[in-house]
């Protein structure tokens, strides 16, 4: 099983495309032009992003955890049982809405991660839920309480999380962009 996403793979194999391009021109096989690489690189993202568009996302059942790569990501939950989910997602916005989801009695727990850009979760208003946000470099909202700058972390624990039949445990993060929970439904 590959430790890669389809995100990293395609940084990966970027780098790689770049290293030998540079050392083709070092070697004297051809001429090198940095507006050459620039050129390459944009046509390389441009096409990975409109390839990317018609993947679906990827999910393993093994580990409950969902992947994504480039552009916007809102998976579909509708109807899906959450007990233990992990969702990771590279660049652009990511839109979790667990309202439509069905979350069973019990403790359950989600995980969901975001690289670059802004990441907003939606959770049933009715749903008793313990969540720890945080952000690299951005801003952190979870249900009007915010906190900004570098590093801003916020723990929330509604009133009835102790003596719920249902609740869940939401750990969000972010590497560069917004962090919003929201109650909706």
């Amino acid at each position: 099983m590959s430790r890669l996403n389809s995100g990293e793979l395609g940084v990966a194999l970027g780098f790689i495309v770049v290293g030998l391009l540079l050392l083709a021109g070092n070697l004297g096989l051809f001429v090198f032009d940095w507006g050459m690489l620039w050129g390459l690189l944009l046509i390389g993202l441009g096409a990975w992003m409109v390839w990317r568009a018609f993947q679906p996302s990827q999910y393993a059942p093994a580990t409950g955890t969902w992947f994504a790569g480039f552009g916007d990501y809102r998976p579909d939950l509708a109807g899906k049982e959450i007990r233990k989910e992990s969702f990771s997602h590279g660049f652009g916005d990511f839109d979790l809405d667990l309202t439509r989801a069905m979350i069973p009695e019990g403790q359950n727990a989600v995980r969901a991660s975001h690289g670059f850009g802004d990441l907003t979760v939606s959770v049933p208003r009715d749903l008793a839920v313990r969540i720890k946000a945080s952000a690299g470099f951005g801003d952190v909202q979870v249900f009007g309480q915010r906190a900004e700058g570098i590093g801003p972390r916020l723990d929330f624990e509604s009133d009835d999380y102790v003596t719920a039949t249902r609740k869940l445990d939401l750990e969000v993060n972010a590497g560069f962009g917004d962090v919003s929970v929201v109650r909706a439904g």
